[in-house]
């Protein structure tokens, strides 16, 4: 994954004696293996801020350290260290809306390739006094990762369209935008912007927001991953939780692309 040793221990505060000594263990120094490994278990489970499990923990290990463990080890160590994964499951009832718009056409949904499609949608954080904050995502599916992002007080189609703006400018233009069938994204002006552009505007069925999957699995993941966790004051709070979360989620975050790991 290109990343040197010596910066990888560096930034996880990990001595580089204590690397070695579970890189280079025999059998007669067990309980030296263990107490190693247990040091790097922590420092990799409060860098990425209480979010891997051991199945992520044990893959950071392996493919970042270099170094041979197995998940059942890293589960049974991080058990003796009381570590959990923090990932939750948690709602909050969120306000609604309504189109009358007649249903458009989903352009996506029979596409094999993704290349050249960008997702666009928009979900809602609630601060300590029961105000919403709402954050504008654009997704690129096809590479799993965040072209651009807003966040806002109110949700408007003004905020909307400038989340995908600051995406073209970022990543070029794509060929479709597809979202779901919200006031914001059937207005004249996002219609517009789109339009202009000469980009194609594909849209989930009413009702169905996984006709959006790629996206909607992001916004649950920062949910479930950070943003149930914290209490947030004001609209500068997020704004700094979710920077840290987008850079960490691109540049960090070991994901279901290797093969072998499983959700934790």
């Amino acid at each position: 994954m290109g990343h040197r040793i010596t910066s990888v221990l560096s930034a996880l505060n990990i001595a580089r004696s204590t690397y070695y000594q579970w890189k280079n263990w025999h059998s007669s120094q067990q309980e030296t293996r263990r107490n190693a490994l247990k040091t790097a278990i922590k420092a990799v489970y409060n860098t990425n801020r209480g979010i891997y499990g051991y199945r992520r923990i044990d893959a950071f290990l392996r493919f970042i350290l270099n170094t041979e463990v197995g998940d059942r080890l890293v589960w049974e160590l991080m058990n003796e260290m009381s570590l959990k994964s923090r990932m939750v499951r948690k709602s909050y009832k969120k306000p609604t809306t309504t189109t009358d718009t007649p249903q458009k056409p989903n352009l996506m949904k029979n596409l094999d390739d993704l290349s050249g499609v960008l997702t666009t949608d928009i979900t809602y954080i609630q601060l300590m006094n029961r105000d919403w904050v709402y954050l504008a995502t654009v997704y690129e599916p096809e590479k799993r990762r965040v072209v651009s992002y807003g966040l806002s007080s109110e949700m408007t189609k003004e905020f909307a369209t400038s989340v995908v703006v600051k995406a073209l400018r970022a990543n070029g233009q794509p060929k479709m935008i597809h979202s779901d069938m919200g006031s914001q994204y059937t207005s004249s002006l996002f219609e517009g912007t789109l339009q202009n552009a000469g980009i194609d505007h594909s849209y989930s069925r009413k009702g169905h927001p996984y006709d959006n999957a790629r996206i909607e699995s992001f916004h649950s993941l920062i949910k479930r991953e950070l943003i149930y966790h914290e209490e947030y004051k004001t609209i500068d709070d997020v704004r700094a939780s979710v920077e840290w979360y987008v850079n960490w989620y691109k540049n960090e975050r070991i994901n279901s692309r290797i093969e072998w790991l499983e959700a934790s």
